[in-house]
């Protein structure tokens, strides 16, 4: 256990460092700043075989609000919803999902120093409150997931972003994944 705690206080202090060398550099990316993106896409109701079926797909929405607060980490609260299908019914299974997670970004992690700063690689993880209207109940849940992010002008970025809710009886009684993926925007506000 103390091996443990010990590799992780040298992986943070390592992480610490790079993020000071970065600091002192001109960012293209604008750290530090206010961001709000909209994305929409596809999420299916479950990972296993038989939820391979088109009858299980449906739209996705998702919107966040966020501030960077280092070279590596940003926080954001987000809204995803608004239905997913059951392949044990033909009902709209309507709910709401609202959450708080941590960005970590992968490239500045691995190379502060890098001149192409137009290609961002995230990492996102949070947890947040399920509300599942047809069964008329909330319950908490986690949001985990990577996400690929490119600049088009100083302020706009365009992204892709691979995420699943994961939770407990969300609608089948036992453990419940609704994966997706969406492409959006992200407008970047100034100080």
């Amino acid at each position: 256990m103390k091996n443990y705690l010990f590799i992780c206080l040298i992986f943070a202090c390592v992480i610490d460092i790079k993020s000071q060398e970065q600091k002192s550099m001109d960012l293209k990316e604008l750290n530090y700043r206010w961001f709000a993106s909209i994305n929409y896409g596809l999420q299916m109701s479950g990972i296993k075989d038989e939820d391979f079926v088109s009858s299980n797909y449906t739209p996705l929405f998702n919107v966040t609000f966020g501030k960077r607060i280092s070279p590596l980490f940003a926080m954001q609260i987000g809204y995803k919803g608004f239905y997913f299908n059951y392949i044990e019914d033909d009902l709209k299974h309507h709910y709401n999902y609202y959450y708080i997670e941590t960005l970590f970004n992968l490239n500045n992690a691995i190379d502060p120093g890098r001149l192409n700063k137009n290609w961002n690689l995230e990492l996102h993880a949070g947890a947040g409150i399920f509300n599942n209207h047809l069964l008329g109940k909330m319950q908490g849940c986690i949001n985990l997931g990577i996400q690929n992010n490119y600049f088009l002008s100083d302020h706009v970025q365009v992204n892709i972003d691979i995420s699943s809710i994961i939770g407990w009886r969300i609608y089948q009684g036992d453990e419940d994944i609704l994966p997706g993926i969406t492409a959006g925007i992200i407008y970047l506000i100034k100080k």
